[in-house]
């Protein structure tokens, strides 16, 4: 395969970074407010290295299979079992379909994978498929979407302006950092305590047109947060049919 196939978009990186700098300027929040731990985390990639990619460095080019070798020791060492203690060879092994030796090949890079591989690999540890080929700035661009709808979120709950700019990036679910959780929920709660408005009441117009403003799949993720903030969804712990524990 050609490098230039394996290349990111120039722009998508770079783009979602500047929206997510946008939405934290209107919302009076600075890059403190993301868990770049979290984020590094995710992507697979050092947290110095997040960093820098944020503040505009450029990707390092490394052979496809030192890239491998580096996802593969970052999730053995930040993927643990209950107890914190690292998953031995043999569980690897076991949970990916391979041998104990071809774990110890693949750590010391003296093993290139295969796509069959490459899958267990990916079932093993949880994650999503391309972990291990994705490079730097595609893992961060992934990694970041969730943190990028959850401040649109919080943006639109709060009434703040957003710009085209924050809201073209596509958004895909994800696990956003605990502040930013936290301002999601404090912005529902507030947008919902406050009196039934008239029909037409303007910040209800405006709210209902933001809303629509988003992608469909964006709306159809907070509409079940609204929907349960309001007491419209009844929790599985309060059904009838289930036993109480």
């Amino acid at each position: 395969m050609h490098a230039a196939a394996d290349a990111p978009h120039p722009d998508e990186l770079s783009a979602i970074v500047t929206a997510i700098d946008e939405l934290l300027s209107v919302l009076g929040m600075d890059r403190d407010a993301i868990d770049l731990d979290g984020i590094s985390y995710q992507a697979g990639i050092p947290v110095e290295r997040v960093h820098a990619l944020l503040n505009g460095g450029e990707a390092q080019p490394e052979p496809l299979q030192d890239v491998f070798r580096q996802r593969l020791v970052f999730l053995r060492a930040t993927r643990l079992k209950a107890g914190g203690k690292r998953y031995t060879l043999d569980e690897i092994a076991a949970g990916a379909g391979i041998s104990h030796g071809q774990v110890g090949y693949l750590l010391s890079g003296e093993r290139k994978p295969g796509f069959t591989v490459l899958a267990g690999l990916e079932r093993f540890f949880a994650v999503p498929p391309g972990f291990f080929t994705a490079t730097e700035r595609q893992a961060l661009h992934r990694s970041l979407k969730p943190v990028h709808e959850s401040l649109t979120h919080v943006a639109l709950l709060k009434g703040k302006g957003i710009s085209q700019l924050a809201l073209r990036s596509t958004l895909a679910p994800g696990t956003s950092s605990d502040r930013l959780g936290e301002e999601l929920r404090s912005a529902l709660q507030a947008a919902l305590s406050q009196p039934e408005p008239e029909p037409e009441d303007p910040e209800v117009r405006e709210l209902a047109d933001r809303m629509l403003s988003l992608p469909a799949k964006s709306r159809r993720r907070i509409i079940p947060l609204i929907k349960d903030l309001l007491g419209l969804v009844r929790a599985e712990s309060d059904s009838p049919d289930r036993p109480a524990h």
